[in-house]
């Protein structure tokens, strides 16, 4: 059965929400200043990359077990 797609694909939905939950509220508690608000934002917009790209080489792992990949 391939159970790992599926949570994998639940696990970056919720992860990705409750991320963006988290930077969004860090973000309006920035001080009023460009260049340290455009450093966060880009951080922030980049680091749930790394977390996402390792959850779906995890789930990939599925369907290679299964014979599929």
């Amino acid at each position: 059965m391939r159970w790992r797609t599926p949570l994998g694909g639940l696990a970056i939905i919720l992860g990705l929400a409750a991320y963006v939950a988290v930077a969004a509220t860090i973000g309006g508690a920035l001080p009023e200043h460009a260049l340290l608000q455009a450093v966060y934002y880009v951080a922030a917009g980049l680091l749930w990359i790394p977390p996402a790209v390792w959850i779906m080489g995890w789930a990939k792992r599925d369907d290679r077990e299964s014979g599929r990949g």
